[in-house]
């Protein structure tokens, strides 16, 4: 078994307050297996804590002390979202953007990923609202410089950040809190920084209180960049504000 250096994630990172962003530990994690993975994630990330990844027979773990937090492994087999949507034009986001839950009814108003309170140089800000046109939920994204990695590329744990929220607008239940706990991802192929981007995310099926979602990012000629297959946990109704 090999066991990595320490891995401290940032408060910048953070998803609901007190807990890291699902997706960003999910691409960490998948950082890990190379390639396209499966994610499941067991228990909340802390933040600012000292962390270590575990890899041995292909499953890479994250762990705090003996507690696991997270595993992955090569996803080897489809993602099955037939059908793909397609990217959204402008005017569908313009009009979806005016339908994101605004600061008093955000569920995680500090997310990384879509948080309305953050400031668009530390974050995301990935808001993925409601289309008037389909039963989905559709953003625009253009990554920052400070995202590339060493060769230059948007690193696979932003990305998958990328695909983790819009996943749960795009299953249109704002007013119940839900925690992700599985998620499989498949990069089609680099991204780089300062591309115009789209995320779409969208409801597959149900399943009692394990609700499935797909989320896509397509690049401006509108092809596929990754994609990505969600389990979520419906944790029940939220009450405004909201504070995990």
């Amino acid at each position: 078994m090999h066991r990595s250096d320490p891995i401290r994630i940032s408060r910048r990172f953070t998803g609901p307050d007190g807990m890291a962003n699902g997706g960003y530990v999910a691409g960490l994690v998948a950082e890990a297996v190379e390639g396209a993975a499966k994610i499941r994630l067991h228990a909340p990330t802390p933040l600012e804590t000292e962390l270590h990844l575990e890899v041995e027979d292909g499953v890479v773990r994250l762990m705090d002390g003996e507690t696991l937090l997270v595993e992955g492994e090569a996803l080897g087999k489809p993602l099955d979202l037939d059908p793909v949507p397609h990217p959204p034009d402008a005017d569908e986001i313009d009009v979806a953007s005016g339908n994101f839950p605004d600061a008093a009814s955000h569920m995680a108003p500090n997310c990384f990923v879509c948080g309305v309170a953050r400031d668009p140089d530390d974050a995301l800000c990935i808001f993925a609202g409601d289309s008037p046109a389909r039963d989905a939920a559709v953003a625009a994204w253009t990554p920052h410089e400070d995202l590339a990695g060493p060769d230059g590329h948007v690193r696979a744990r932003y990305i998958w950040a990328a695909l983790d929220c819009p996943s749960y607008f795009g299953l249109g239940k704002t007013d119940r809190f839900a925690l992700l706990a599985g998620f499989a991802a498949r990069i089609e192929r680099p991204v780089a920084p300062g591309e115009k981007l789209t995320v779409t995310g969208w409801p597959l099926d149900q399943d009692g209180r394990k609700l499935h979602a797909g989320s896509i990012i397509h690049d401006e000629d509108g092809h596929v960049v990754a994609a990505a297959r969600a389990l979520w946990i419906d944790a029940g109704a939220v009450d405004y504000p909201f504070n995990v």
